[in-house]
């Protein structure tokens, strides 16, 4: 079997998952999760608590419709969730909800299994909001974390996010992707496409680019400040790349052919891509301005959907040089021999790679499905995390304990979802009814 041109644009149905061992070490409390391989086992049991709120009007009615104390706890609960490292506990069961971490009665916690506890307490001043909040020990009865956030009612769910990523970072030692941001191509008619970039549970959506033509293979910068795509607003794939702050783009690649599949280096400077440019379609290299083009490698077979590797030495890339398309690998240099990676499955494509780079994601074909799997580099066990049979575009999110991919079901409108890296927690985000095409997950930024 061979690629056509719409499985490369489109980066066709492809999934599998693996098994591999993530080894996560419990700062606070010298825990070891050393399998991350489905089973309930792995979990951290934690209770996270409605926040109780206060109201401070200053002399003016208090609003009701502006009460966060559900709201709060329910996104730091879905957060952690998420990840499939963590099980919220029901607590609805405690008669007496502590606020703070003073007088917390940890046999009742404990009776609830819980490993650790979150509480807090909502400020409401005016259009503010001051959060405190604590990470509470049951095992070890101490407090983890405890501190306090403030800001305006319309960021609660930002705040909420922060803390989500302060608990992660603390029980993980990795850190938090709870207030990173995705990118998303919508399909709201044959003649009506929109790039949105959204928070990275689906809120907070913003529209950047509209077109008339499909966009395809969105791709955030590894520094967060750009965007690569491809339109056909030329009437061919082209690639351009849009800068989130000042909103201008660049036409990077309007080559002879198809432009199309770009991917980020490392550093931001430069991007792999894909020209049917003499022949088959062929990886080159070029700077993120559009200068400075080169080819990778000369074959007869296609290569395409190329994926950087975390170092920047190494290009991993779907061809169909065996017969049926597998995931190889080849040095930025082009030329060192190319490796071929994948074994298991007869068609294996989209290649991403682990921050660390020690896992490969891709799509699998199983059975006539196609599902993400996850690949073991060093041990080469492979796992299949989400069950298709339609599944596509996966990418790792910037600590490389979820994936975002798009899914449909028999029949149905495509749509984004995330699962853990465990395959314990699938979750679909609500970003309305539209079809979802490409997705991509910005990088964890200091803002």
């Amino acid at each position: 079997m061979i690629f056509n041109m719409k499985i490369m644009l489109n980066y066709i149905h492809r999934f599998i998952f693996f098994v591999t061992l993530i080894t996560l070490s419990l700062s606070s409390n010298s825990i070891e999760v050393i399998e991350i391989l489905g089973g309930k086992a792995s979990q951290i049991p934690i209770a996270i608590t409605p926040f109780n709120e206060e109201i401070r009007t200053m002399g003016e009615v208090p609003d009701k419709k502006n009460a966060f104390r559900e709201k709060m706890h329910e996104v730091i609960a879905n957060d952690l969730e998420r990840s499939g490292l963590f099980t919220s506990l029901d607590t609805s069961g405690i008669s007496t909800i502590p606020d703070s971490d003073i007088l917390i009665n940890f046999s009742n916690w404990s009776a609830l299994q819980a490993q650790f506890l979150v509480v807090g307490k909502i400020i409401t001043i005016q259009n503010r909001l001051i959060t405190r909040w604590s990470l509470i020990d049951i095992y070890k009865e101490k407090t983890v974390l405890s501190m306090e956030f403030s800001g305006s009612k319309k960021q609660y769910r930002g705040i909420a996010h922060k803390i989500s990523d302060l608990i992660y970072k603390k029980l993980t030692g990795s850190p938090g992707v709870f207030h990173t941001r995705i990118t998303f191509v919508k399909k709201k008619s044959q003649k009506n496409y929109s790039l949105y970039v959204a928070d990275y549970d689906g809120f907070n959506q913003r529209a950047i680019v509209n077109s008339s033509q499909p966009i395809l293979s969105a791709r955030w910068s590894p520094d967060g400040k750009k965007i690569a795509y491809v339109s056909f607003e030329k009437k061919k794939p082209v690639i351009y790349v849009q800068d989130l702050t000042t909103g201008k783009r660049v036409l990077v690649a309007n080559f002879k052919g198809n432009n199309s599949a770009p991917a980020w280096s490392p550093d931001s400077k430069k991007l792999a891509i894909v020209l049917t440019y003499s022949a088959n379609s062929q990886i080159y290299i070029i700077n993120s301005d559009g200068s400075g083009i080169k080819q990778l490698m000369r074959t007869r077979s296609i290569n395409t959907e190329p994926a950087w590797s975390p170092d920047g030495k190494e290009i991993f890339f779907s061809s169909d040089r065996g017969g049926n398309p597998q995931i190889y690998k080849v040095n930025v240099d082009g030329v060192s021999d190319v490796n071929r990676v994948t074994f298991e499955g007869k068609s294996n494509l989209s290649p991403s790679l682990s921050p660390d780079g020690k896992l490969l994601l891709f799509l699998t074909q199983d059975n006539g499905k196609f599902r993400v799997a996850v690949q073991n580099l060093l041990s080469n066990q492979v796992l299949k995390l989400t069950k298709g049979p339609h599944d596509e575009s996966p990418v790792f999110s910037p600590n490389g304990h979820m994936v975002l991919f798009t899914y449909k079901d028999y029949g149905k409108t495509t749509k984004i979802g995330t699962v853990s890296i465990n395959g314990l927690k699938v979750t679909p985000l609500r970003v309305g009814s539209e079809a979802i095409q490409e997705s991509s997950w910005g990088p964890i930024t200091s803002n």
